[in-house]
């Protein structure tokens, strides 16, 4: 497995966009080098995050009117059987994601086979990270599903499943993937508004990680769209870090010696430099350049080789856009091309 392009540019998943041809086209143009399948939130109620990731996670059902997963009313120990016999038998196809929850991603996948300049090395894929889906459902007893050892085993290996199926998916068109585990439930991580250990959330990392990587070359990452306790993710078996780093660069920065330690064990950092909600339409590509540049230079000034620093770093928006305006989300996307431009000087 070769090592993600210095300085690649990728982005987050959902976008406001309707028109799939376009919405491709405008992947292609604003990521060439590792484009990602657009989740098209606003053309199904599927394509949500949580509703996206149901398929295969038997002991759990879906209320699309209502726009949530509960937990099955009945016989709870042949749901968790069921769902065990697909997954130790590696039946990642049981995982799969349904049409109606990934609109583009056939076609995404297609455009991959039938052309090569299509990410020649590279796609990204992304679903829903265990700790965000497992703290979003919750049980009849009103506790999350991370609160129930069945359910929470169930909700990692299961998110690991379908994370594998999209990376199989990806390595038939001949490309190795990146799959991103998207946890906006670890902002937060290590403050009093969380009462999840660091230890638990890596051990929950690692195994959905492990998953992925049985099918084949892949390079597996967590985007988290906040602040979080970036001394214990950096110590997960992951090969990329996203963060917003329009948002909390600062808050990043004060771990050096794990960041240090995390590239030079071969990780990535991918940084979330073009702001998403704090988009003002006032921000410039030197803008940001300039941040990211000086945020790397303070990392050389605690010790970090710059040279290593920038040969292990992608270039993304700080999240996804499928909550901004079309027009607005343009904007950003489009502001990543340039910026990588400009950091590469």
């Amino acid at each position: 497995m070769g090592q993600l392009t210095p300085l690649a540019i990728t982005a987050i998943g959902t976008v406001p966009f309707l028109d799939l041809d376009w919405t491709l086209d405008f992947v292609a143009r604003t990521s060439p080098d590792i484009p990602y399948w657009p989740q098209m939130v606003r053309r199904h109620p599927r394509e949500d995050m949580v509703l996206q990731a149901v398929d295969g996670l038997t002991p759990l059902e879906m209320d699309e009117a209502r726009h949530r997963v509960t937990v099955k009313a009945g016989d709870r120990e042949q749901a968790l059987t069921e769902f065990y016999e697909h997954f130790l038998a590696q039946d990642w196809d049981y995982f799969a994601v349904p049409p109606e929850a990934g609109s583009c991603l056939r076609l995404f996948l297609d455009r991959a086979k039938s052309d090569p300049a299509f990410g020649p090395e590279f796609l990204k894929a992304q679903v829903i990270g265990p700790v965000s889906f497992g703290q979003s459902v919750r049980t009849p007893e009103d506790r999350t599903l991370l609160d129930d050892p069945e359910l929470a085993d169930m909700v990692v290996k299961g998110l690991g499943a379908k994370a594998a199926w999209l990376a199989r998916e990806i390595l038939a068109t001949g490309r190795t993937p990146l799959i991103f585990f998207d946890e906006p439930g670890l902002t937060g991580l290590g403050s009093a508004h969380s009462n999840l250990s660091g230890e638990r959330v890596v051990a929950m990392l690692d195994e959905a990680a492990e998953i992925v990587r049985s099918v084949g070359p892949a390079f597996v990452g967590v985007h988290i769209c906040g602040n979080s306790d970036w001394g214990a993710i950096t110590s997960a078996n992951l090969d990329v870090i996203n963060f917003d780093a329009y948002g909390f660069l600062d808050h990043f920065l004060l771990y050096p010696k794990e960041i240090r330690k995390f590239l030079e064990r071969g990780g990535h950092i991918a940084w979330g430099i073009v702001p998403t909600l704090d988009y003002t339409g006032e921000q410039t590509a030197r803008g940001l350049a300039d941040k990211l540049k000086a945020g790397w230079s303070a990392l050389a000034g605690r010790g970090l080789d710059l040279d290593l620093v920038r040969s292990r770093s992608l270039i993304t928006p700080a999240c996804g856009v499928g909550a901004i305006g079309e027009e607005a989300a343009r904007a950003i996307l489009e502001l990543l091309p340039p910026v990588q431009a400009l950091v590469r000087t």
